[in-house]
């Protein structure tokens, strides 16, 4: 039983870390919180996490302690700043399979794990500098840790419930973290469980405040009204306006699609699996945590869905239970269960979904889809529409086969092979290409080369655009009309004072006797640079949608 999780996590390691370090830091969000983490080091301060010497309040700081420890071991590599939440997807892959083993058995966890480890959503936040996954792994432990006490080992399963809620705690806010004690209370309700005082020990919910509460508690000292935000700002704003964010939010239909299409090939299957979790009778106890899954499931989409603000993660944390769900309809067909989905059900919308993919790569390669148009600037749709062709067709054909003789397991199996082979060679690729396209290093490399001690460096817009940039300048970097929410907070304490700058701020700077260097990364049609004295704006270096201007003149190499 062990070796399952155990393949399954080599399985994810080799999707997850080979390659991880090959593309550059991805502007925004990843430079943002290197930056933070590179910051917190060199403070020593690991209490308050700041970015440009302001307070950054939003989320708390393990991701920030953790690549600031990888940082000091190996640099401030973009390697060292992704290694945790690649760490932490293998992990969610390996306990994934470790709670189907313990559902339904030794093949229902080996597809949960691998069905968590290949879909399109946890593969690019599992290779991204950002907390979600870290999250979702310890969200995801919490959950193993009550199906371990449901099924009888009640407190060491305890134990790791309430460890794991006060880790994801300071991994993303305790209100997140919280989330899963409504769940659990709708489930009790369903299932009559009675008494439910034994669920909450003295000891475990200690063991959650021991772990997450000194951290708040010490930021709110810290920094006056901190609780607040979090609680006001971060969450109940955003049921009567649009939250404070850094991200563009998505509508209804947008939500649900991306959430669809991030789970993809495996999402085809969740209309019976969620029939089959919420069917009656719960009879034993594994029956009723089949329902919890179900529930969680369905209610974090359904939550985050209808609400007024929603970015694309926030599904994320439902796709270890969702993979769960899936595996269990095929496990059941393979099985031929009674009752169970026929192979055709669950293997024809495979087929089709594959055959579309084959129909767009070829469409693409024979000019009838233009290229320029599916895809951002700096990606080569030729070659990945190449290599997705290769994978795609090859399965489509070993598909159509499956459907035609009925062969469940082969079927998942031909899914399972082609999704590992499209994961790194198109999305990682195209990932990789999007993000030297966009990287902000040769401006960074160019500015550096020039810069001289009493020389000012601004950024106009939100510096979360070239965050990175932070991790090898030296020297302050005001920001130019780019104050977002996610930094407002910070800003008004007094050491952010000088960092954001406005437009007439910007332009005395320009017309005095110091140099001036200044990023934008807005649109030249809507740059602060149009009101500046047009004879005082040297252009040094473009790249990544951004631009380096210099009020005094430049003899060096322009980059492009």
């Amino acid at each position: 039983m062990r070796g399952i999780p155990l393949g399954v996590a080599l399985v994810a390691a080799g999707l997850y870390l080979v390659g991880l370090g090959a593309a550059p830091f991805l502007d925004p969000p990843e430079g943002f919180h290197a930056a933070i983490a590179r910051e917190m080091a060199l403070a020593r301060d690991w209490i308050t996490p700041r970015i440009d010497g302001v307070r950054y309040v939003d989320q708390p700081p393990l991701l920030h302690w953790l690549v600031s420890a990888s940082f000091g071991a190996a640099g401030a590599t973009p390697f060292a700043a992704r290694l945790w939440p690649a760490l932490a997807a293998v992990g969610c892959a390996a306990l994934t399979a470790r709670l189907g083993i313990a559902l339904g058995g030794p093949r229902l966890g080996l597809l949960a794990g691998l069905m968590v480890a290949t879909n399109l959503g946890v593969f690019v936040y599992g290779r991204t500098a950002r907390p979600e996954l870290l999250f979702v792994f310890w969200v995801t432990l919490a959950w193993a840790g009550f199906v371990l006490a449901y099924l009888g080992d009640t407190r060491r399963g305890l134990l790791v419930f309430y460890a794991s809620l006060g880790l994801a705690m300071i991994t993303r806010d305790f209100l997140d973290a919280l989330a899963v004690v409504p769940v659990i209370a709708v489930f009790f309700w369903l299932t009559r469980e009675r008494p439910v005082t034994p669920w909450i020990p003295w000891w475990g919910v200690l063991v959650a405040l021991t772990i997450a509460v000194p951290w708040y508690l010490v930021m709110e000292t810290r920094s006056p009204g901190f609780l607040r935000h979090v609680v006001v700002d971060n969450h109940l704003y955003a049921f009567t306006r649009l939250a404070p964010d850094d991200e563009t939010p998505l509508g209804l239909l947008g939500f649900l699609g991306l959430t669809l299409l991030g789970f993809l090939p495996w999402a085809l299957a969740l209309p019976w699996a969620f029939a089959r979790a919420f069917r009656r009778p719960w009879a034993d106890a594994r029956a009723r945590l089949w329902l919890l899954l179900g529930l969680w499931a369905a209610i974090v989409v359904g939550f985050a869905a209808l609400a007024p603000f929603k970015l694309p993660h926030h599904a994320l944390v439902a796709f270890p239970a969702l993979a769960l769900l899936a595996a269990r309809v095929w496990d059941e067909a393979i099985e031929g269960a009674t009752g169970a989905t026929t192979a055709r059900m669950l293997v024809g919308p495979l087929l089709t979904l594959f055959a579309l993919v084959t129909g767009v790569c070829v469409a693409i390669l024979a000019g009838a889809l233009p290229a320029r148009i599916l895809a951002p600037a700096g990606l080569d749709v030729i070659a990945l529409s190449r290599a997705g062709l290769a994978i795609f067709a090859l399965a489509t054909v070993a598909l159509a086969a499956a459907a035609w003789w009925r062969a469940t397991a082969l079927g998942v199996g031909i899914a399972l092979a082609a999704t590992v082979a499209f994961l790194p060679a198109v999305a990682a690729d195209a990932r990789t290409q999007l993000a030297r396209a966009r990287s902000v290093r040769p401006l960074t490399a160019a500015l550096v080369s020039r810069l001289q001690p009493g020389d000012l460096v601004m950024h106009e817009g939100p510096i979360e655009s070239s965050a990175s940039l932070l991790l090898v300048v030296q020297a302050p970097v005001h920001v130019v009309n780019g104050l977002q929410p996610n930094l407002a907070f910070g800003a008004g304490f007094p050491e952010a004072r000088d960092v954001f700058w406005d437009s007439p701020r910007l332009e005395q700077a320009w017309t005095s006797s110091g140099r001036v260097f200044l990023i934008s990364a807005v649109d030249p049609a809507r740059s602060v640079v149009r009101a500046l004295p047009r004879a005082s704006v040297y252009p040094i270096a473009e790249a990544g949608g951004r631009r380096l201007y210099s009020n005094v003149a430049d003899r060096g190499p322009a980059v492009r």
